[in-house]
Parts: C-alpha cells; sequence; structure tokens
C-alpha cells in the first residue's frame, strides 16, 4: 500500500500530539505488535533528525505505539517545541515489522506517511515554559 501525504504544523512553544492508527486496506487496525516506528525529517535549513519508538529518554519527545490497535502518537512537550528554529521540514514515517521480508532480506520496513511540517513562530519569544503552580 502507498504511503498517504499528510502536512501539518506544530505550533511552536506549546505541546504537540500526533496521533494516527495505521489500517489495512480494508480499514481494519494492523496489529503492530513487536513493531517499531520512526519519523525522520530534514529541514529547510539542511537539519536532518529522527525521532524513533525505541526511544527511552522522554525529555525530548515520546512515540508510543499502542500495538494491538495499530496507534502510533508523538508528542512533543513545549520546551521541544518551544526550540524549534525551522519553518519547514520534509518528513517520512516509516515502520519495521519484527519479521523479515524473506530468509536473508532484512526487516520488513514500510513508509505509511509523508509530507511537509511547517512551524507556527510565536509572536512572543518566551524561553520557558508556562508555570500556573506560583
Amino acid at each position: 500500500m502507498a504511503a498517504a501525504k499528510y502536512d501539518f504544523a506544530i505550533e511552536q512553544g506549546t505541546s504537540f500530539r500526533l496521533s494516527l492508527v495505521y489500517k489495512n486496506a480494508e480499514g481494519i487496525p494492523v496489529d503492530l505488535t513487536g513493531w517499531c516506528a520512526r519519523l525522520v525529517w530534514r529541514t529547510s535549513s539542511s537539519t536532518t533528525q529522527t525521532f524513533s519508538s525505541n526511544n527511552n529518554n522522554h525529555e525530548v519527545y515520546r512515540f508510543e505505539i499502542d500495538e494491538p490497535n495499530g496507534k502510533l502518537t508523538l508528542l512533543f512537550p513545549t520546551s521541544t517545541t518551544n526550540s524549534f528554529n525551522f519553518n519547514t521540514a520534509k518528513y517520512d514515517l516509516e515502520l519495521q515489522s519484527p519479521d523479515d521480508l524473506y530468509d536473508g532480506g532484512g526487516k520488513y520496513s514500510t513508509r505509511i506517511l509523508y509530507g511537509i511540517i511547517t512551524i507556527v513562530k510565536r509572536f512572543s519569544q518566551i524561553p520557558s515554559n508556562m508555570d500556573c503552580s506560583l
């Protein structure tokens, strides 16, 4: 199945969540047990960043897979989006199966989504996160 094109925006300095359900041609969620995911982008200034579901340091981002329901969720906290200083990036979202494509052929990998990310810049360039606990 061909990858779908999806463009989206991230508002600088706000929490961000991208959620989707990966479905087969019949519209049934694919069981992603044992799979991994990664989102790779290349910014307009030629910087490449990779975000993987294998990441265990959740200070910068969290990439979750609800395996039996085929759901992927990428989360960026405000501290991360506040540091995004590019205007646009082209991205690919890929999945890799725990199974080999064929004996000796490596793991089955597929690109499921691609597109352009636009950063919506803040008017107030406040370097700190909002704190309502005061």
